[in-house]
């Protein structure tokens, strides 16, 4: 079981990069939002009081597919060292049930960033689309990089979704639906 981690800040192209590696190697998409959606659902405008919720759901779902050997691609935003003991029990939870972890940074230049926040494709799972509460957010967290050896850095303003999703496969040496089918023969 692999767990592909993509991490970033707003707008750095998580769930576009997720969803070309999904239809590039077959894994499914377990995205931040699906998650917070849900509590939010449960509890409407309270969702920082219940984001234990939201962090118990994602540990149970990443545990669960490690369990079963579902290879999965997770999106998160990381803000920071406040986040490092989430992060530390997810991928315990996957590695624990002896999964492997392969951790992906996405980033662009906060230009971009700015740029992209605004998008349409950003209202389907409620996500940030305020210029100007995104400049605040990046002026105030630089949205640093993982504590961990071997994250594979990739700038989503040098690469479209699909070619960055061919770097993540060929870095990690994830075979393609159509590799199997051809080992097959």
């Amino acid at each position: 079981m692999n767990l592909i981690f993509i991490y970033g800040p707003p707008a750095s192209g998580k769930l576009t990069v997720a969803e070309a590696l999904a239809e590039l190697i077959g894994y499914p998409v377990f995205h931040n939002h699906v998650t917070r959606d849900l509590v939010q659902g449960i509890y409407p405008g309270e969702l920082a009081a219940n984001y234990e919720l939201v962090d118990a759901l994602r540990e149970a779902v990443l545990s669960y597919c490690a369990r079963r050997g579902t290879s999965v691609i997770f999106t998160f935003v990381y803000d920071g060292p406040q986040d490092d003991e989430v992060v530390r029990k997810r991928l315990d939870a996957v590695m624990a049930n002896g999964g492997d972890v392969l951790l992906v940074e996405l980033h662009a230049p906060h230009d971009v960033l700015l740029q992209r926040v605004s998008n349409v494709s950003r209202t389907t799972h409620d996500k940030l689309r305020d210029r100007d509460t995104l400049a605040s957010l990046l002026q105030r967290n630089p949205y640093p990089s993982l504590p961990y050896p071997g994250v594979f850095r990739i700038d989503t303003s040098e690469h479209a979704p699909e070619e960055a999703a061919a770097l993540i496969a060929g870095h990690y040496g994830l075979a393609t639906p159509v590799d199997a089918v051809d080992n097959d023969l």
